[in-house]
């Protein structure tokens, strides 16, 4: 079966790109008609950072909070990250999920402090 079509009467044509155009057999029209089926998919990132800083004025930040998407960059994989620094309460906490499977890959809950101290593995 063709992919091209007479437009006027629906029937198949076999040769539509000859010029001048042979007229269709049935209705005699000359203009052509084809199908096109097209699919596509579009998905967005994205990624909150929220800073909070003292009350009183003060210009350092002492709460930040960031969550959403993460590429992580060895496995090639899309996560989402949740990671909170708390540093008015010395508490620091990172979540990653896998974002198909909603499972844990990572996740740490500490004091800052001691945070800080331990190795880069």
């Amino acid at each position: 079966m063709t992919d091209w079509v007479c437009s006027l009467c629906g029937v198949p044509i076999l040769e539509p790109t000859v010029v001048p155009r042979v007229p269709c057999p049935k209705c005699g029209a000359t203009a052509r008609t084809t199908r096109v089926s097209l699919a596509s998919e579009c998905r967005a990132e994205a990624r909150l950072k929220v800073h909070s800083k003292h009350r009183e004025g003060g210009t350092k930040v002492v709460r930040e909070v960031t969550s959403g998407d993460d590429y992580h960059r060895k496995s090639g994989r899309w996560t989402y990250m949740y990671r909170l620094i708390d540093r008015a309460h010395n508490w620091y906490e990172e979540r990653f999920l896998d974002r198909e499977s909603g499972k844990i890959i990572h996740q740490r809950a500490e004091p800052l402090t001691e945070h800080r101290r331990s190795p880069r593995r």
